[in-house]
């Protein structure tokens, strides 16, 4: 009993603690990394369209064009129930990997046209609505379940410092070393990640129950949103917020 209690108070004294469980560390690495290299991308995406264009609209439309995908999430949070979640989290940074060196290569060639820009964004959008549905769960799954609360918390507290960090160095290498220079990072910040999750042992996984169907999954999940009173209420705020918090943030920043 005193053991235990001991055990349990060296815990809340040191929440970080948990960074060192292996896999928690790694898929909160992978999170981190992911997120720097997406935060960059926004910065460095946008200013590049407006020293190519001086159009505002261009600008704009780019930045609409990461958020062009985002209504799919039902369905991707689905798939990460049915899908192995670290096997989607690998194969959703190497894509993202390989759209950036895509990017980078018609940057140091001459070729990029803002079409070309516009296509890389929205696709690199399409694939990033399954990251964070597969890394999240993940993050619970490879903790006891005494711990989940600080495992969420350290997630947030690593996307967080990716939001600070990402447009910080993203505006420092684009203004340094140009558009290629920044992007090199970012394609190695998205292979990071997905090394850090490749690396990742056998973890427990939450059920969801019998394998279904996403749409099956989807219609599951919105019958019970609405059933959560409370529940319909939070989500309903984190869609207002999301569409105008985020598109002012990303549209106005130059």
């Amino acid at each position: 009993m005193k053991l235990n209690l001991v055990a349990n108070l060296g815990r809340a004294a040191s929440p970080i603690s948990i960074l060192r469980e292996r896999n928690f560390g790694l898929v909160w690495s992978a999170i981190t990394l992911a997120g720097m290299a997406s935060q960059m991308e926004t910065v460095v995406v946008v200013w590049y369209v407006l020293n190519l264009t001086d159009s505002p609209f261009l600008v704009g439309l780019t930045a609409s064009a990461r958020m062009g995908f985002n209504f799919l999430a039902l369905f991707a949070g689905a798939t990460a129930d049915i899908v192995p979640r670290r096997v989607l989290l690998v194969i959703v940074q190497v894509l993202l990997a390989s759209l950036a060196v895509l990017m980078l290569t018609l940057i140091f060639t001459g070729r990029i046209e803002v079409w070309h820009i516009f296509i890389i964004t929205l696709a690199a959008g399409l694939v990033r609505i399954f990251q964070m549905p597969a890394a999240q769960s993940l993050a619970v799954d490879s903790v006891s379940q005494d711990r989940i609360p600080n495992a969420v918390a350290l997630v947030n507290a690593g996307m967080n410092l990716a939001l600070v960090a990402g447009p910080l160095l993203g505006g420092i290498l684009f203004e340094l070393a140009g558009p290629e220079g920044a992007y090199v990072l970012v394609a190695a910040l998205y292979c990071l990640s997905g090394l850090s999750a490749l690396m990742m042992g056998a973890i427990r996984v939450s059920s969801a129950g019998d394998r279904e169907s996403v749409f099956t999954a989807v219609v599951q999940g919105l019958r019970y949103v609405k059933a959560q009173q409370l529940l319909w209420s939070v989500l309903v705020v984190a869609v207002i917020i999301n569409i105008t918090g985020f598109s002012f943030h990303t549209t106005l920043m130059p």
